[in-house]
């Protein structure tokens, strides 16, 4: 019996801890592409041209925040194990950021769908906006996913949750461990 509740246990923490994971990802996305939602919109009106969609923008960061999680479950930039941690986390940034310009590609495509109810209006839905326009998107998104991939890595190469707990725990309460590894870190040991 105590086999099942350990077991049972280990289920509900990993539950938890993933399940934080999928929400941080999700508000650090959804933050970032409302931003870049709200500053299309003001430039828009300045022009008198009324747009402004962040539900698609919602949606659009649970999908990321769930690709970047398979993309972790099946070893997404593994393979830079032994080279310096900044390849690894550029590669991440690359691949997830490619994802997040099919993801704006096909947003644009839906929209014009929408619109016209043919394949030409997905099509021009597309080049409407334009590929500039699709390409800033995408390279504000690689900017903005190499301090989170930064983030956590680090938090992986230091093991366990210290950087969570140092970014949303009590300083006091994880000092300890820092200066640990720290010292680790300094003395080669």
């Amino acid at each position: 019996m105590k086999v099942a509740n350990g077991k049972t246990t280990e289920l509900k923490n990993r539950f938890y801890y993933e399940t934080r994971k999928y929400l941080l990802l999700t508000v650090y996305i959804a933050m970032i592409l409302s931003g870049l939602k709200i500053y299309e919109r003001m430039i828009l009106v300045e022009y008198h041209i009324s747009y402004f969609h962040l539900g698609y923008g919602l949606f659009e960061s649970m999908v990321l925040a769930k690709i970047i999680l398979l993309g972790d479950f099946l070893g997404l930039g593994e393979r830079f194990g032994g080279k310096p941690l900044i390849l690894k986390i550029l590669y991440k940034a690359f691949a997830i950021s490619i994802l997040a310009l099919f993801l704006s590609i096909l947003e644009y495509a839906i929209e014009g769908f929408l619109h016209s109810w043919d394949i030409a209006g997905a099509f021009q839905g597309v080049m409407i906006k334009g590929g500039g326009q699709i390409l800033a998107h995408t390279l504000i998104m690689f900017i903005n996913f190499i301090p989170l991939f930064a983030i956590w890595e680090i938090g992986r190469a230091m093991g366990g949750n210290r950087v969570f707990e140092l970014l949303f725990k009590r300083q006091f309460a994880v000092s300890s461990n820092v200066l640990k590894i720290h010292s680790t870190n300094i003395n080669g040991d």
